[in-house]
């Protein structure tokens, strides 16, 4: 089974691109996804490589990472779910936004894909869930990484307070009391001049 093909792209279109490997054109069947990562035609490509075989023909399937061709595969296992349904989601969402939306069982969002509706959304959640929740892909969706980000800072804005000699119940009150400024991303120095500012006067 071929697993990685590198070459020139010689030919691409939203859905398919033509691989130049050593004089030998692979024709590859694309997400939108895979689409977009593409370099212009003539500039070298790497794709990971799905292999599908059927009765009379093999098909490629080429995903710009290997992140992306893991989805595909899990996308497989779920009922009624085929290697062309497969490519229409992920063409219809990137694999960051899939992987937060069957985390997090957004079903209207994975209806927005053409081709998906609430009955096969739900059951993309259903079968998929625990499966790309055991996954590290090394992807965090923006809502993810802002929620990470006001964590980090009000931890670390408590540590600050507590290390000045205050009291952590003091603390507590004061953290919760910024939680707008937290979230608005006021740097730690500044959060700091204010809590003190708050807990001097309390």
């Amino acid at each position: 089974m071929i697993g990685r093909l590198r070459g020139k792209v010689w030919e691409k279109k939203v859905d398919a691109v033509l691989l130049d490997v050593g004089g030998v054109g692979y024709d590859v069947q694309i997400s939108l996804t895979t689409y977009n990562d593409l370099p212009e035609e003539g500039k070298e490509a790497v794709l990971y490589i799905h292999t599908h075989v059927r009765e009379d023909q093999l098909v490629l399937m080429g995903f710009s990472t290997p992140q992306e061709r893991v989805l595909f595969r899990l996308l497989l296992l779920v009922s009624g779910i085929g290697p062309r349904m497969g490519l229409n989601i992920l063409s219809g969402i990137t694999p960051p936004e899939l992987v937060d939306a069957l985390k997090r069982g957004l079903h209207v969002r994975l209806t927005a894909i053409p081709g998906v509706g609430q009955k096969k959304a739900e059951r993309l959640v259903v079968d998929l869930r625990d499966k790309v929740i055991d996954l590290d892909l090394g992807w965090a969706s923006e809502e993810t990484k802002q929620a990470d980000k006001v964590k980090e800072t009000t931890e670390d804005l408590k540590s600050a307070l507590l290390n000045m000699g205050y009291r952590a119940a003091q603390v507590e009150q004061v953290v919760g009391l910024l939680r707008r400024e937290i979230e608005d991303g006021v740097s730690l120095g500044e959060l700091v001049r204010i809590g003190l500012q708050k807990l001097t006067k309390g």
